[in-house]
């Protein structure tokens, strides 16, 4: 993390908290569900896991771009998220397939992941560009 300044280490560190307590909360609550209710509502119990992790990435990828803290300072942004949009879209694209449905007898499947790290990989450019719109918008009437 020698890459990053103060202000993006704290940023880092604050939706790395954010992000371990969602997974702590969305882990009891899934628990819950099966000791209660006896629901499972993906294939495999660690299957589940996966998609509540996955949650907590998302949120703490978004976060930290959003914050201007995901890209070092070494780093150019733009590159990133053209490569970073086209991953997504080839992961969403072949999650999409005749053999392997997202949804099997009422349950998530595994073929979900590759739509669920799609969305992640997507959420990275749309954050940037959100940054981006809200920056401008922000200098405008900063300058009015």
């Amino acid at each position: 993390m020698t890459n990053y300044d103060e202000y993006q280490k704290f940023m880092r560190y604050k939706y790395g908290y954010h992000s371990f307590a969602i997974i702590l909360i969305l882990t009891v609550l899934n628990f819950n569900l099966d000791l209660i209710f006896n629901l499972q509502w993906a294939e495999t119990k660690s299957l589940e896991f996966m998609l509540l992790i996955f949650l907590a990435i998302g949120y703490s990828i978004v976060m930290n771009i959003y914050k201007g803290a995901y890209f070092s300072k070494k780093q150019n942004p733009k590159i990133y998220a053209v490569i970073f949009f086209f991953l997504g879209l080839a992961n969403i694209y072949l999650s999409f397939s005749p053999y392997s449905p997202l949804i099997s007898d009422g349950l998530v499947t595994s073929n979900s992941m590759m739509l669920v790290s799609g969305l992640l990989w997507i959420s990275i450019p749309v954050a940037y560009l959100t940054r981006i719109i809200v920056e401008k918008k922000r200098d405008e009437k900063d300058n009015d």
